[in-house]
């Protein structure tokens, strides 16, 4: 990206960004977050998944793209593919427990809101703030701190293996 980006002309009920340290793909644009899979659906993910290989060659068969080798990628496509099939968000999320194999702290934007998902061991870190009029996570405190009303906000560390998800007016 060139230049400082134009926040004030985007529109829209949330936004996710993320900075990471690539351990499963190269470090480039083409692997940078949040990757969207889907109409509507994108995911950021702090984590490591041991098994988005055998997973990719699978969401290809159902009629997935997939453009990178990234980890990542794979899970947003998951996902995807869960809610084309059907699935409520909640109950995708859940059946990441069954089929992904790994460590991750999900943040997943969808055009009817914001979920946050952690595996069961929840190993990654995670912090969650919520006020009347927005809800963030972020890996660390710092990054949420600087936010307007951060003070008075309602802090706390999303459980493992616990959707939650804000839909509708409340993003």
């Amino acid at each position: 990206m060139e230049g400082k980006p134009a926040l004030g002309d985007i529109r829209g009920s949330h936004a996710l960004g993320h900075t990471r340290m690539a351990t499963e793909s190269r470090v480039t644009t083409l692997g940078s977050h949040p990757f969207s899979t889907g109409l509507d659906v994108c995911l950021v993910h702090n984590g490591s998944l041991s098994n988005h290989n055998d997973l990719r060659r699978k969401l290809r068969r159902e009629g997935l793209e997939f453009h990178t080798e990234n980890d990542t990628e794979v899970a947003a496509g998951y996902l995807t593919w869960r809610l084309r099939e059907g699935d409520s968000l909640h109950d995708a999320l859940m059946h990441c427990l069954e089929d992904l194999d790994g460590f991750y702290t999900f943040a997943i934007g969808t055009a009817d809101g914001f979920a946050v998902f952690r595996d069961p061991i929840a190993c990654k870190p995670a912090v969650m703030a919520e006020t009347d009029d927005w809800v963030a996570m972020s890996s660390e405190f710092r990054a949420i701190a600087v936010l307007p009303g951060a003070e008075t906000a309602r802090i706390w560390e999303p459980a493992p293996a616990t959707p939650y998800i804000w839909e509708g007016a409340r993003v």
